[in-house]
């Protein structure tokens, strides 16, 4: 027993080390240089492909754009004169890590709220246990669900602790396709498993 406690306390050092360390590799500096044009500059300390989205308030994409080319620092001027006044979000993704930030375009001038960033979860399955972290930056109400199939077979209620590490054990499930979910607020971080 207390060999299966020290890993599983290894485990969530381990994987917190891993997440903390990443949580400040990406960042978005979104700076107003007109009425209808920003600087957009995104430093990363990890070369990584980049995506860059920026959706309307009922989540429609306006524009998107990958950077082919792995890259640790892009910067470019946004000419944002042919949107509609209104509320926008401009996310930027990097490996496991989304950074989001809200615009408001009114009154001919862009102003830029908090940015936000968030961290894919770690999954890992191993010998019949599930373990799985996440650091809640956002602080969003956190729900796990586990499926068979489509169908969930077990629900659990976190809240919004800041620092999740938990094991679960699937060693007497039958053989047979499952998933692992996490939902954070508006998103769902979905983990495949297959028992054989």
């Amino acid at each position: 027993m207390k060999t299966m406690l020290r890993m599983t306390f290894l485990f969530a050092f381990v994987a917190f080390a891993n997440i903390l360390m990443a949580g400040g590799n990406l960042k978005v500096n979104i700076q107003p240089i007109s009425a209808e044009k920003a600087l957009v500059a995104i430093s990363s300390i990890t070369e990584s492909n980049l995506k860059i989205t920026l959706e309307d308030e009922q989540g429609n994409i306006v524009y998107y754009k990958e950077v082919a080319e792995p890259t640790g620092d892009y910067k470019k001027i946004y000419d944002f004169s042919a949107l509609d006044a209104g509320r926008y979000k401009l996310s930027v993704e990097s490996d496991n890590l989304t950074s989001e930030s809200p615009l408001v375009i009114k009154d001919w001038k862009i102003e830029v709220g908090k940015e936000k960033t968030t961290l894919d979860p770690f999954f890992r399955f191993d010998n019949g246990l599930l373990k799985y972290s996440y650091l809640n930056f956002p602080k969003e109400n956190l729900t796990f669900l586990f499926y068979d199939k489509d169908q969930v077979i077990y629900t659990k209620e976190i809240g919004h602790d800041f620092s999740v590490t938990e094991a679960l054990d699937l060693s007497k499930l039958g053989k047979g396709e499952y998933k692992a979910v996490l939902l954070s607020g508006n998103k769902d971080y979905s983990y495949p498993i297959t028992i054989n």
